[in-house]
């Protein structure tokens, strides 16, 4: 029995559909203990848990031969917050401590390039043996990282775990909305009149779910992965937006950066009384202006793994939103 956590999530729900097309045997956790709408086609066992609740993660682990633990809270937000220090992190830790408990064959874990430590002068980001929150910048990019250093511990007390670092995530099946499905989508509808300037490394769905799988069967024990995909700056990205679909408009206004990060501050902190949920936040900025020079060699030379390229990627996502009436 496989187990699968955040099966609704875009990396999840791709994953679910790939294993039940190889025929495996999957088990799903849920808070409701209900199968996820966008999974309701699929054969797959469910059960009733959440990450914070150490009994409910033991039983679901219990049942499983290996665990891929995808579940968390996915956030742009500069500032800090228990609900994601305790999803992340402590989430992290009941799963890494029932998989011990109950000596599963082998634990994936999906973590975040945000994890790593940005390289300096645009030399290459790659896997790195020790995480250190202190040395990050952004709520989730903290969380992550002491999640993954909980793996990484757990796996000199005997844990058959490997680590999974994919970049920005884009792709068909995106049922709840990641943010970039959620730009082509803005972008699509012709909602986006402004935008910033930056660039960053972006990943198809189908091929992180390819990448985790291959971990699963070939990474090495205790070693960690990058998923990454293409570099792309924002202006590529609307070419390629823009050529595939000419009726949409392109966004004529760039916003220079200290004013958005200036206007970005006033945004999150209006958000954060109203209890809603900022188009753009200073993280979301910062990062378009990081280093996203992300290499995935020692997944390619180690998992084969072989991305698509990000065209395709976007072309897909397009066509998956008109099928589904998202645009």
């Amino acid at each position: 029995m496989i187990l699968v956590t955040g099966s609704s999530g875009h990396i999840g729900n791709v994953l679910v559909r790939a294993l039940y097309k190889e025929g495996a045997s999957i088990l799903v956790m849920t808070k409701t203990g209900e199968i996820p709408s966008c999974l309701q086609h699929v054969d797959i066992a469910v059960c009733k848990g959440d990450l914070r609740d150490k009994a409910s993660v033991d039983a679901a682990v219990a049942q499983a031969n290996q665990v891929y633990h995808l579940a968390g809270m996915i956030s742009i937000s500069s500032f800090a917050s228990k609900t994601l220090e305790d999803i992340n992190v402590e989430g992290t830790r009941n799963i890494v401590e029932a998989c011990l408990k109950h000596n599963v064959e082998r634990l994936v874990y999906t973590s975040s390039v945000h994890a790593l430590r940005e390289a300096e002068n645009g030399a290459w980001i790659r896997e790195q043996e020790r995480f250190d929150s202190d040395d990050l910048f952004g709520a989730y990019a903290k969380t992550k990282a002491k999640a993954t250093q909980i793996v990484l511990d757990a796996t000199q007390l005997g844990l058959n775990a490997v680590i999974c670092f994919p970049s920005g995530v884009m792709g068909p099946f995106d049922y709840r909305g990641s943010e970039a499905g959620r730009l082509i989508k803005d972008y699509a509808q012709n909602k986006l009149p402004v935008y910033i300037d930056g660039a960053y490394n972006f990943v198809d769905v189908r091929d992180v779910v390819d990448g985790l799988q291959k971990a699963m069967h070939h990474g090495r024990q205790g070693e960690g992965y990058i998923l990454a995909g293409e570099k792309m700056t924002m202006s590529n990205f609307f070419d390629i937006l823009s050529d595939l679909k000419p009726d949409m408009r392109r966004p004529t206004i760039k916003i220079p950066i200290p004013i958005a990060i200036g206007s970005a501050w006033i945004v999150e902190i209006l958000c954060r009384l109203i209890r809603l949920k900022p188009m753009f936040t200073v993280y979301a900025i910062k990062v378009l202006q990081s280093n996203c020079n992300i290499s995935s060699d020692k997944a390619v030379q180690e998992l084969a793994y072989n991305p698509r390229s990000i065209r395709d990627c976007i072309q897909d996502t397009l066509y998956w939103l008109q099928e589904n009436k998202e645009i």
